[in-house]
Parts: structure tokens; C-alpha cells; sequence
């Protein structure tokens, strides 16, 4: 009996120490599975970017942006975009703040600004997702303070004016004063100049084109300016600029957006604006029950994946606005001539309200390249977006005293 009583008692110590050494072992694997994906979820969130593995890839990789007016309670408007690493480009769609997109495909399109005011960035950046029918990999936000605050550690932006401004609005604290010419604006500046609105009845539209303006004439100062460009290439400067703004962007994500900025030229970016229709009310909707956005967004995703580096455009993409700021009578209309012999697509020319020093050459549509096209043609530096999708001509050529052939 003793002897079954203490056999009894031996299994039962076995079985407890084989529960406690399944528990240690099952303690120990956990442990190891826990490590493991920490260290892999720490080394992907520091060293590996979405972008490298698109590049890697060959694959797109889509993002959207939001721009946030004051104390974050309406926008300014949005854009979708395309970027690759591989390519070096970055392809835009300007969303204005009154287009009507559709958060879920079973229910009606909804105005982005109201579904900003009722359910937040999210609701904006879902209805991107799903009007666009892409899958949205990054998802940046950035409201008044950030924005001036990046346009002040880039040292400013510069602009070009091409009618005088005189603009105050005490209530708010926006104030310009400008005349026609080059101006270097601060990050105050800028936010006045997102406010200072012509066009009645579509301030919406032309809240997107100021907004445009300041991306553009951002780039264009990247693109003709190495200091600026090693300045991006600095990493305590990129994680300054980049801290600015609200997303889903981690360290690595970073670096590769920076590398693409610090490398830009002239190809590195192009804007477009939604093709949508207006209705009675003032609200934008896409055509085609939202079709052409997808079919937009397709197409600009062939131009930024396009392999080569050589441009698709010739002169004749060109449509061209010829205005003379000198005293030399017919000047316009005999460099109109030259300009369509050159290839050009000319048509409009006439004089400017003023005369001018220096000749400058301004991008109305967000395609970069064709301003430089003509700026190569025209010998001249000066180069600036202005943009007004209204007009038909997308470029314009003022022909300053320093053109060169002025007496030729």
C-alpha cells in the first residue's frame, strides 16, 4: 500500500513538473516569436520604406494630401497622387474643396468639405480611396501653421506677380502688398495669399490654383536651386520639415520622398485638376459617374512610370502667349511669328500693362516642363507658375528689355 501511495505520488510530481516544463518551453517560444516580431516591426518601421518596395517592385504607389485652412475647420482642398522612386516623378490630381466624391460607392457623391467638417480627414481620405479606386498608401494632412511654418525653414518661396496686390483682411490677419514683379514670400504670405480670391462664384477652383501655385513655384525653386535641393538632402533638415506635417510617413518613407525632391527637375512633377462638371448649385462632380477620375488617374500613372528619360512633349504640346514689357513697338506679335516657326503652338499675343527689365516665362497649368521648354527657346531664367486653367494658352512669355532678340 505504501509503496502504490508513493507511486502514486511520483507520477503526479512528474506530470507536475512536465505541465510546468510545457509552460516554460511554450514561455520561451513566445518569447523568442515576440523578439523576433519586434525586432522585424523595428527594422521595417526605420529601414524600409513602402516606396523601395514599389521601386523593387516596378509597381505604383498612390498617396493623398490635404491642406487644412484655420483652426482645422475647412480645407483649402486635396490632392491624389502617383509617386516613383524608380523614375524620380511625383503626378498630382488637384481635388478643389467643393467637388463631390463618393465615401461609399452604394451612396450618393458627397462636397469634400463637408465631409471634412463631418467625419474628419478620414471621411476625405476614404472618399479618395474610393472615387479613385486606388488603394492609398500614404496619407498626409497639413493645416495653415505647418504650411507656413515649412515655407519658412526653406528660406521662402519666391513668386511672380503679375498684377498688383493690395489686400487686408485685419480680422483674420491676412495682408499683401505687392507690385508686378519677383517677390519672395514668407510663410505669413503665403496663407494671405491662399485668402486673396478674384474670381467670383469659383473661389473654390481658384483656391485650388493659389494652392497649385505654391507647390509649383516650390518645386521650381528645388529644380533651379542646388543649394535648396543639398539644404532637403541634410537629414535633421528633412525630419524638420516632414515633423510639420500630420501622417503615416515613418523614417524611411521619408528619406525616399526627400531623395526624390533633392533630385528633381523639370520632369519631377506635373499637376492636373479633376475633370468634373459644375452644377446649379456650385457643386463639382466627376463625369461620368466618376469613370474619368479612374480613367485620369490610370493615365497619370503611365506618365509617372514611363521608363525613359526622354520627353514625350514637343514645342507644338505648347500653346503659347507671346506679351510684350518693352517700348519696342510690334515686338510681340514678330517673336509670336518666331515662337510658331520654332514649333510653338502661338496664338494670343498683345503688350503688358507694363514695361519690364527682365523677361520671365509662366506655367498656368502645372506642367513644368513646358515652361522651361520655352524658357530654353527664350534664353531666360525666370520661370513661375501662375495658374489659371481658364485660358486656353498654358504658357505665357513676357518679353522683357534683357530679351535677346529684341534687335535681332
Amino acid at each position: 500500500m505504501k509503496n502504490k501511495n508513493e507511486k502514486n505520488i511520483n507520477d503526479k510530481a512528474l506530470k507536475t513538473i512536465s505541465r510546468a516544463n510545457k509552460k516554460a518551453v511554450i514561455a520561451v517560444i513566445f518569447s523568442i516569436v515576440f523578439s523576433v516580431s519586434f525586432i522585424v516591426a523595428l527594422f521595417y518601421y526605420f529601414f524600409v520604406s513602402k516606396l523601395d518596395i514599389a521601386k523593387k517592385n516596378d509597381e505604383p504607389l498612390y498617396f493623398a494630401v490635404l491642406f487644412i485652412d484655420d483652426n482645422r475647420e475647412q480645407i483649402y482642398g486635396a490632392y491624389v497622387g502617383i509617386v516613383s522612386s524608380l523614375n524620380n516623378r511625383i503626378g498630382l490630381i488637384g481635388l478643389p474643396r467643393n467637388i463631390a466624391l463618393w465615401e461609399n460607392k452604394n451612396y450618393n457623391p458627397s462636397i469634400l468639405n463637408e465631409l471634412y467638417k463631418n467625419g474628419g480627414e478620414n471621411a476625405v481620405f476614404r472618399a479618395i480611396e474610393t472615387s479613385v479606386d486606388k488603394k492609398i498608401s500614404y496619407r498626409i494632412s497639413i493645416d495653415n501653421n505647418q504650411i507656413s511654418d515649412i515655407i519658412d525653414l526653406i528660406g521662402g518661396v519666391k513668386m511672380y506677380i503679375e498684377e498688383p496686390i493690395e489686400y487686408k483682411d485685419e480680422e483674420n490677419g491676412y495682408e499683401l502688398s505687392f507690385g508686378i514683379g519677383e517677390w519672395l514670400f514668407t510663410g505669413k504670405k503665403i496663407i494671405s495669399y491662399l485668402h486673396y480670391l478674384t474670381m467670383k462664384g469659383y473661389e473654390d477652383i481658384e483656391t485650388l490654383y493659389r494652392l497649385e501655385d505654391v507647390i509649383v513655384n516650390c518645386m521650381m525653386s528645388l529644380i533651379q536651386s542646388p543649394q535648396l535641393r543639398n539644404i532637403i538632402h541634410v537629414q535633421s533638415m528633412r525630419n524638420t520639415v516632414f515633423s510639420k506635417v500630420k501622417s503615416n510617413l515613418r523614417p524611411p518613407d521619408i528619406k525616399a520622398f526627400s531623395n526624390i525632391l533633392a533630385n528633381s527637375n523639370e520632369r519631377t512633377l506635373v499637376i492636373e485638376n479633376i475633370d468634373a462638371r459644375i452644377d446649379d448649385n456650385g457643386v463639382l462632380t466627376p463625369i461620368f459617374e466618376g469613370s474619368a477620375f479612374i480613367k485620369q488617374m490610370d493615365d497619370l500613372t503611365l506618365y509617372v512610370e514611363l521608363k525613359t528619360q526622354k520627353s514625350e512633349l514637343n514645342n507644338e504640346d505648347v500653346s503659347l502667349t507671346v506679351l510684350n514689357a518693352t517700348t519696342v513697338v510690334g515686338l510681340a506679335d514678330r517673336i509670336n511669328i518666331r515662337m510658331r516657326y520654332r514649333g510653338f503652338s502661338a496664338g494670343e499675343y498683345g503688350n503688358f500693362m507694363t514695361n519690364l527689365n527682365e523677361s520671365v516665362v509662366l506655367i498656368r497649368d502645372g506642367q513644368i516642363e513646358k515652361a522651361f521648354m520655352v524658357a530654353r527657346e527664350g534664353r531666360i531664367n525666370r520661370v513661375y507658375a501662375k495658374t489659371d486653367r481658364r485660358v486656353l494658352n498654358n504658357v505665357v512669355l513676357i518679353l522683357g528689355n534683357d530679351y535677346y532678340e529684341i534687335t535681332q
